[in-house]
């Protein structure tokens, strides 16, 4: 670990509410990601400095001094609402910094969600709604004779007008989506015809192809986060080092 420690080796974790992401760093380069059930008991590492966005069920790791818990208020994002989602406002800041301002952010995980930000940095707005699995799931669960459906990124586009039961649970969500996703896209370049759009999340690689065509400015990052949490550290540790007022 000594030779580690002398890189900088730190942990950024996002405890969302199916998985929890580990992202390694050496300084400010990110070296490897894991990704573990929620429901997956975990070894925490020891004596490692830990910065962790808490923003689903999965517990927390043990109370310690190398552990940083984030807050919606350390991330320098202008104009946020107060129950403005931790993952959301790590993601947009990240974009807009990595990427550049105006920026757009498309986060398809469990909720997939829209966030922007307007050319100074500030907060416009955006939407929630249920992703992929969450709407395939309330028709298992909420339906007697409907099956659970599974993604694949690898699969085509389904048919529109489906000739048996999962094909047409597959349209119906994927190309609802879609058109919904159309729109808000069309609504954002009426209002910010410049700037970057970004997606991110577990379902954002099954969703960018379908979406690529819509827009140049397009860019698929599945890291959002986690660069979000490195630049909040960043801005910590800087902070630490300034001088004091006399």
């Amino acid at each position: 670990m000594s030779s580690e420690a002398q890189v900088d080796l730190w942990l950024a974790a996002v405890l969302g509410n199916t998985h929890v992401r580990w992202g390694w760093f050496a300084g400010e380069n990110l070296i490897k990601v894991e990704q573990f059930p929620t429901h997956q008991p975990l070894a925490w590492p020891e004596e490692t400095e830990l910065w962790l966005a808490a923003v689903g069920s999965a517990p927390l790791p043990p109370r310690s001094p190398w552990v940083h818990c984030l807050e919606l208020s350390q991330v320098p994002l202008r104009d946020p609402y107060p129950s403005l989602g931790l993952d959301r406002a790590l993601a947009l800041w990240a974009a807009g910094i990595r990427y550049g301002w105006p920026c757009l952010v498309i986060d398809a995980g469990t909720a997939l969600t829209l966030t922007g930000a307007d050319p100074e940095g500030s907060l416009v707005g955006g939407a929630i709604l249920p992703g992929l699995g969450l709407q395939a799931q309330a028709l298992a669960d909420h339906t007697a004779r409907l099956p659970k459906v599974q993604w694949d990124p690898a699969d085509p586009l389904p048919p529109r007008w489906a000739r048996d039961t999962v094909a047409a649970i597959h349209s119906g969500i994927l190309h609802t989506l879609l058109a919904g996703l159309r729109e808000f896209l069309a609504d954002w370049r009426r209002r910010f015809p410049q700037g970057p759009l970004l997606l991110t999340g577990g379902d954002g690689k099954l969703l960018y192809p379908h979406l690529r065509p819509l827009d140049p400015e397009l860019r698929w990052d599945p890291h959002l986060v986690l660069w979000g949490i490195a630049s909040c550290r960043q801005l910590h540790r800087a902070a630490q080092q300034l001088p004091r007022a006399e």
